[in-house]
C-alpha cells in the first residue's frame, strides 16, 4: 500500500462534508456499526436483521405471488480505497493516506452471461422453494402492459460496478444510483453517496405501477459480482491510527449500507404506495476457492483470472446469496 504524510501550519481548517462514526471500519463503504439505523423497524422504520440492513420491511409482509421486473447481475473489474488520518494541535495539521487500486482481467463476456444465467434462474428456484409463486416476464407484460414500453440499456452496459448483464431473454434495466460511475480514484467518493439515493430511474418509480396494475408483487434485484473484499480504517482524527487499506482476493456478491447499495433487493405490494421494502447485503458473500494470480505492488493489485475457475466460484456465491436474499424477505413476511 502506498502512503504519504503531510505536516503544515494550522492556517484553516476545513470542515468535514459528511461525518463517520469514529473508529468504525469500512467494508466496500459499509460500517459495521447498528448505532447508526433509526427507525426500529416499523413501515418506514431501518433495521438490522444479520447480514442484511432492512428498509420499510412491512412491505414484505403477505406476499404470496410475484414477478420479477429487474434482475441485474453486475461485475466490477477496477476498484479504488483510501483511508486517511486527518488531525491538529494548536500548531500543526497532520495528514496520513493509504491508497490502493485493484483491477481484474480475464473474465470475458461468455462467462459473465453464464453466471448471470445461472444466478436468475437459482433465484428462482428460491422464491418457489420459500413458498412463493412466480410469474414470468411475458405473463408480467400481459398483465401489466407498461412493463412492455420499459427503455432498456444494453446487455454489458457499463455501470456503477462494471458491467451489468441481464440473465438471457431479459434486458437489463438500471436502478437507483447505477448510472453513477463508480469513484475510482481513490479521494474521498463515500461522500457523494447520499447522493445517489436521489436518483429516479425508470424501474424504481414505475415498478409499484407494474405491481398495482398486475395485482402482484414487484421484485427486483442486483447482485454484485465482485473479485474480492476491501477493508480501509476510513476518515479518522486519531493520531496514532495509521490508515490502512486492504484487499483479499475472492469471488464475493457485494456488500453495500443504504445510502450506497450493492447487492440488494427490493419489492412492491400491490399497494405500495411506491414505497419499496429493500434488504440491502450488509456482510460479503465471499468464496474462498482461488480463480487466479495476484500481481502487482506498490498500491496497484491486478488479480488475473482463469476464466473457468473465476465461473465455479461465481457459482458457489451466487446460490448462498440467492438463499439469504430470498432469505431476506421470506423472514419478514
Amino acid at each position: 500500500m502506498k502512503r504519504s504524510a503531510t505536516l503544515a501550519l494550522l492556517s484553516s481548517i476545513l470542515l468535514p462534508l459528511a461525518a463517520t462514526l469514529e473508529g468504525a471500519v469500512i467494508k466496500e463503504g459499509i460500517t459495521q456499526d447498528v448505532k447508526m439505523y433509526h427507525g426500529g423497524g416499523g413501515p418506514t422504520g431501518q433495521k438490522v436483521v444479520g447480514e442484511f440492513m432492512i428498509q420499510h420491511c412491512d412491505e414484505f409482509k403477505g406476499a404470496k405471488r410475484v414477478a420479477i421486473s429487474v434482475f441485474n447481475v453486475a461485475f466490477p473489474d477496477e476498484n479504488s480505497m483510501t483511508a486517511n488520518m486527518k488531525t491538529h494541535n494548536n500548531i500543526a495539521v497532520y495528514h496520513n493516506t493509504s491508497t490502493l487500486h485493484t483491477a481484474l482481467s480475464g473474465v470475458d463476456q461468455a462467462t459473465r452471461q453464464r453466471i448471470a444465467d445461472a444466478a436468475y434462474a437459482g433465484f428462482v428456484d428460491e422464491l418457489k422453494r420459500a413458498g412463493y409463486e412466480v410469474v414470468g416476464p411475458e405473463e408480467l407484460a400481459r398483465l401489466a402492459p407498461e412493463y412492455k414500453t420499459w427503455t432498456a440499456v444494453p446487455n454489458f452496459s457499463p455501470g456503477r460496478y462494471g458491467a451489468y448483464v441481464a440473465p438471457t431473454g431479459r434486458s437489463v434495466y438500471f436502478l437507483q444510483g447505477d448510472t453513477a460511475k463508480r469513484d475510482i480514484s481513490g479521494q474521498k467518493g463515500q461522500l457523494m453517496s447520499t447522493f445517489r439515493v436521489l436518483d429516479r430511474p425508470q424501474a424504481l418509480t414505475r415498478s409499484p405501477y407494474l405491481a398495482y396494475d398486475a395485482k402482484l408483487g414487484v421484485i427486483a434485484v442486483t447482485l454484485v459480482i465482485d473479485y474480492g473484499v476491501y477493508s480501509t480504517t476510513g476518515e479518522t482524527r486519531k493520531l496514532k491510527v495509521l490508515p490502512k487499506v486492504e484487499f483479499r482476493q475472492g469471488v464475493t456478491a457485494q456488500a453495500g449500507w443504504f445510502a450506497d447499495t450493492a447487492t440488494l433487493i427490493e419489492y412492491w405490494g400491490p399497494k405500495s404506495g411506491g414505497f419499496a421494502g429493500i434488504a440491502v447485503l450488509a456482510a460479503p458473500v465471499r468464496s474462498d476457492q482461488p480463480f487466479g494470480e495476484l500481481t502487482g505492488g506498490d498500491g496497484n493489485v491486478v488479480v488475473k483470472a482463469d476464466a473457468a475457475k473465476f465461473e465455479q466460484a461465481a457459482l458457489e456465491v451466487v446460490r448462498a446469496a440467492n438463499s439469504k436474499l430470498v432469505g431476506a424477505i421470506a423472514g419478514e413476511r
